[in-house]
C-alpha cells in the first residue's frame, strides 16, 4: 500500500504518463495481482523516457517486488539497483534491496542499505525495525535493542518490534526488560502465541513456574499443535512436583510430534522420579533410537537404571570410536 501511494504521488508530480504508456499500464504496475501483467506493465513504465526518473524508479521497485514473488531474486536485485541509480533518494529501494541481502545472510550490506534509508527518512519506524533484525541476526543485541527502541518510539503499536526487543533483552540477560517487552507485544497482539511462549521461557528461567504454566496454557489455546508448549508446560509441572500433569503434557507433545525426542527424555525423567522404572527405560530407549547423536543423557540414565551396561574404561561407544 505504501509503495502504491508513493507511486501515485510521484506520477501526479511528473504530470501524468507520457504517450508511450497509458493509465492501465500505470494502474497494473502499481496494483495488479497478476504477476505477468504486473511485470509487463512495469517494464513499459520503467522504459518510458518521457517519465521522470522517480516514476521510472518506482516502477522498477514494483517490478522488483513482483520478481521476488515469482522467485527471480537476481532480477529483483537488478531492478532495485537501477531504481537507486535513477533516484538515489528512493528510500524504499534501499529497504527492498536490504531485504534481499538479509535473506542471503549478507547482513553488512543490508545494514549499509538501511543506514542509507534512515538517512533519507529518519522518521520511518520500519527502517529501524529492519536494521534491528539484521543486527539481531548477527547477535549484536545491543545495537538491535537500540533499533527496536527507535522503532517503538516512532510507532508504539509495532508488536513485532516489542517481541524482538524482548528476545534481544532475554539473550542479553535482561530478564525483567524481556518480560516487559513480551507483555507489551501480548497486549498489542493477545492472540499471537509466540509472546506467551517467549515470556514463559523467561519465567521458567527464574523459577516462576505458576506464571510460566499460565502463559503456556494461553500459548496452547492459540497454538493447540504446539508440541514445544506442551513440553515446556510439562517441565514446569515437573518442577512443581506435579508429575501426573507433567507426564500428561509430555504425552500430548509426543502425540503431536512422535519424533520429538526431547519430550521422550523429559517424560522418562518424570517416570523415573515417579518410580516407574519400566516406562522410564522405554522413553530413554526411544531417545536413543530417534536421536542417537544427542542421546548421551538418556544412555547415562539407562545405565543408572541398570538397563544397559557401562562401556569399558576408555571406550565411549562405537560412535565415539569412529570420530
Amino acid at each position: 500500500m505504501r509503495h502504491s501511494i508513493l507511486f501515485a504521488a510521484a506520477l501526479l508530480l511528473s504530470g501524468g504518463p507520457a504517450f508511450a504508456v497509458d493509465q492501465k499500464d500505470i494502474d497494473d504496475c502499481r496494483s495488479s495481482t497478476n504477476p505477468d501483467r504486473k511485470l509487463e506493465s512495469c517494464t513499459r513504465v520503467a522504459n518510458d523516457p518521457g517519465l521522470s526518473p522517480e516514476v521510472r524508479g518506482l516502477a522498477l521497485q514494483s517490478r522488483g517486488l513482483a520478481r521476488i514473488d515469482t522467485g527471480n531474486r537476481s532480477g529483483a536485485m537488478a531492478d532495485f539497483n537501477e531504481a537507486i541509480r535513477l533516484d538515489p533518494r528512493a528510500a524504499y529501494a534501499y529497504v527492498y534491496r536490504a531485504d534481499l541481502y538479509r535473506d542471503a545472510s549478507d547482513y553488512d550490506r543490508a545494514i549499509a542499505d538501511l543506514d542509507a534509508a534512515i538517512k533519507i527518512n529518519p522518521s520511518a519506524a520500519l527502517f529501524y525495525y529492519r536494521r534491528g533484525r539484521a543486527y539481531y541476526a548477527q547477535f549484536k543485541y545491543d545495537k538491535a535493542i537500540a533499533d527496536f527502541t527507535a522503532t517503538v518510539e516512532r510507532n508504539a503499536g509495532y508488536a513485532d518490534a516489542w517481541w524482538f526487543r524482548g528476545q534481544a533483552n532475554a539473550f542479553s540477560g535482561y530478564k525483567d526488560r524481556a518480560i516487559a517487552d513480551y507483555s507489551e507485544s501480548i497486549r498489542l497482539e493477545p492472540r499471537a502465541a509466540r509472546g506467551y511462549l517467549a515470556r514463559a521461557e523467561v519465567y521458567q528461567s527464574i523459577s516462576e513456574h505458576d506464571r510460566a504454566i499460565a502463559d503456556l496454557t494461553e500459548f496452547i489455546k492459540y497454538d493447540p499443535h504446539g508440541f514445544v508448549g506442551f513440553t515446556m508446560r510439562g517441565d514446569s509441572y515437573r518442577a512443581k512436583g506435579d508429575l501426573t500433569r507433567a507426564i500428561a503434557d509430555y504425552t500430548e507433545a509426543i502425540g503431536i510430534s512422535p519424533r520429538y525426542y526431547l519430550a521422550y527424555y523429559e517424560r522418562g525423567v518424570a517416570y523415573r522420579l515417579k518410580g516407574d522404572r519400566e516406562r522410564a527405560i522405554e522413553d530413554f530407549r526411544a531417545v536413543v533410537r530417534i536421536s542417537p547423536d544427542t542421546a548421551g543423557p538418556s544412555r547415562d540414565a539407562l545405565i543408572a537404571l541398570g538397563a544397559e551396561k557401562a562401556p569399558p574404561p576408555g571406550k565411549n561407544g562405537v560412535l565415539e570410536m569412529l570420530k
